[in-house]
Parts: structure tokens; C-alpha cells; sequence
């Protein structure tokens, strides 16, 4: 991974908004990479396309890169049909993650995003429901923290809580979301900066132990707290960690953007084996040499003292009520749970 420093590099550049010429000799490796972590809308035009011996690879980039605009323009007009259906509607909303934290990059397009995702009061899952039927999407799965819809490639994650069934450890912190957050205009809010940073560390943790992180993962914090340094009360940022037992996390995630944006040179070993496993993960775990399956059942076995076999077991035979959302009917007649498991597994087999 010799190419891992002219990444780096490129990522230093780009915060700069200056162009950066380079030789890699594997070249598409590092597109692959660059892809893979999320980080075309950020770098692209920071590259010197005289770097590449290889034009293909270039103009791989370039057509990702219009992808990205393409899809920022979509999602942008989006977000504000939805803030105004919302509205319309009288439910309050904060818009989460990738949403909220296009805002805060150079420009929004620099920053990708899966799906959008929109936290509402529980008791107006309903209702927003029935809005994105209505704007003619199609529901297509539901999970006990989250209904996703469809419509046209667009991906919405209608959310009610901030953690799932599963995710018991930090659920405590993520309770009563609305009593961290401020109004912007109407039914539309804004989480208290202070809390969200707290919030989108223990979204990575999740996603780390769960799936994978890529390399803009990391960025996420480094921008969040350039961007709300003066404004983020970093005193109540130590008690929510310390509570939450993330403190050594920030600080080392916090080491790692400067690495990153290579304001600190990478020479521990253990540094490198951290970043290379970052970036061979990929953005949630989809990076093709990385096996998120095996990431997930190593923490399952060594914090929680699971055996390969039972989780195994817990993957394939989950209890009634971590699926009853995405099968509703096992609400209603529990005893359809081993029909939904069957279901389940032909679904991961043929997907």
C-alpha cells in the first residue's frame, strides 16, 4: 500500500484546494481505494490527471466524480421536499449524519451520502410514513430503529430511534434525542453540536464493530470539529465520553485525522496495521477485500465471550423481536417466526 501517503497527501491538498501531481505504481489499487473510501468528491479535483500513466483511470474518476454531483442535486432537492412535507404535517425532524454533515464540507458534493436519514418523535412514524407513500416511494424494509423507502435510486431511512434493538450499549445516550436538539425554522431541528459530536463517535464505534468504516468516515469528525470548534462545549464532550467509556477513542480517532490530512507523519506500525485495515474496509464495510462478517463476530466473541458457533446461530436464528420489524406479521403470529428465518436466509443466499 505505498500509494496509502499520496492518499494522504491528495486529502491535504484538497483541504487546500490545491492541485497535487503524483506517481503510483499500482494505479488501480489506488482508484480503488480512493472509490472505496468515499473520497472522490473530496480529492478529485485536486488531481493532477498528468499523474496518471493510465488515462482509464482518470476517467473512471471523473465519471464517479460527476456521480457524485449528480446525486448531491438530487439529494439536496430531497432533503427539502421532505423538510417541507414535514412541515406541511406539523412533525418535527432532524436530518442525521451524511444529511447534516454535507454542510459542513467545501462544498456538499464532496461529501457522498447512501441515504438520507431523518429522525422524527415515535409518535409520528406513522404519519411520515404515509408522506413518502404518497411522494411515491416504495417501502422496503423495516428494522426496530428505522423504515427505509425507495423511489428512483433514492434512499430514505425514516428513523424513530438512534439505536437499534442490539446496539444496547450506548442506547442510553441516544434516548430522548429531541431534548438535545434546537429549532431551526418550523418543525425542523438541529442536534446541539456538543451532543451530536458525542452522537456521530458512537455512530462510528457501531459501525466499526458492526461492518466497517472507510477513510471519510474518520474525515466526518475532523471537518465536524474544525467547523463547530468555537461552538461545541468540549466540557460536556469529556462527561458524555467519560460516561460512555469513548474518551481513548476520541483522542485516537483524533491522532488519526492528522495522520490522515497529513499534518502528523505516519511511523508507528501499529498506526499503519490501524489505517490499513480502515481503508481495506471501506466505507461500511464494502471494501472488496474486507470480510465484515468477520469483523462483526470477532467483537462478538471477544467483548461479549461468543462463541463462533452461537454466533453463528444468533445470525441465522434471531430472536422474534430483532426481526419483527422487518417481518411484521411475527407481531402478530409469533409462531411464523421459523418461516421468517427461512425467509431470511434465502434472501442473503440470493442477494
Amino acid at each position: 500500500m505505498e500509494y496509502i501517503f499520496d492518499i494522504f497527501k491528495l486529502i491535504e491538498k484538497s483541504l487546500k484546494n490545491e492541485k497535487h501531481s503524483f506517481f503510483v505504481v499500482d494505479e488501480k489499487k489506488f482508484t480503488q481505494s480512493l472509490i472505496e473510501n468515499g473520497l472522490v468528491g473530496l480529492v478529485f479535483e485536486s488531481i493532477d490527471s498528468k499523474s496518471f500513466k493510465d488515462q482509464s483511470y482518470y476517467n473512471l474518476l471523473k465519471e464517479v466524480f460527476k456521480g457524485y454531483v449528480y446525486q448531491d442535486i438530487q439529494q439536496q432537492n430531497l432533503i427539502q421536499t421532505i423538510n417541507d412535507k414535514f412541515n406541511e404535517a406539523q412533525i418535527k425532524h432532524i436530518f442525521l449524519k451524511g444529511a447534516h454533515l454535507k454542510k459542513i464540507y467545501p462544498q456538499s458534493y464532496m461529501r457522498g451520502m447512501g441515504d438520507i436519514d431523518v429522525l422524527v418523535p415515535e409518535n409520528d412514524v406513522d404519519s411520515a410514513k404515509e408522506i413518502f407513500i404518497k411522494l411515491g416511494f416504495k417501502h422496503e424494509s423495516s428494522t426496530s430503529h428505522h423504515h427505509s423507502f425507495i423511489k428512483s435510486g433514492l434512499i430514505v431511512e425514516l428513523h424513530q430511534k438512534l439505536y437499534s434493538i442490539n446496539d444496547f450499549e450506548n442506547s442510553e445516550l441516544l434516548k430522548d434525542v429531541f431534548q438535545y436538539a434546537n429549532i431551526v425554522d418550523n418543525y425542523l431541528y438541529d442536534l446541539d453540536y456538543s451532543y451530536e459530536y458525542v452522537y456521530l463517535l458512537s455512530h462510528l464505534v457501531r459501525h466499526i464493530r458492526s461492518s466497517g468504516v472507510g477513510l471519510r468516515s474518520i474525515l466526518d469528525i475532523y471537518f465536524f470539529e474544525e467547523k463547530y470548534q468555537n461552538e461545541i462545549d468540549f466540557s460536556l464532550v469529556q462527561e458524555l465520553l467519560e460516561k460512555y467509556s469513548m474518551t481513548e477513542f476520541k483522542s485516537k480517532i483524533h491522532y488519526l485525522n492528522q495522520i490522515i490530512t497529513n499534518q502528523l507523519e505516519l511511523k508507528d506500525q501499529k498506526d499503519f496495521e490501524v489505517i490499513k485495515f480502515i481503508m481495506n474496509s471501506g466505507i461500511h464495510g464494502k471494501g472488496e477485500s474486507f470480510d465484515s462478517y468477520k469483523s462483526k463476530r470477532v467483537y462478538e466473541e471477544k467483548r461479549k465471550g461468543i462463541s463462533k458457533i452461537k454466533y453463528l446461530v444468533k445470525s441465522l436464528f434471531p430472536k422474534r423481536y430483532v426481526i419483527q420489524e422487518q417481518y411484521p406479521y411475527l407481531k402478530k403470529y409469533p409462531w411464523l417466526l421459523p418461516w421468517a428465518w427461512f425467509v431470511r436466509i434465502l434472501k442473503q443466499i440470493f442477494k
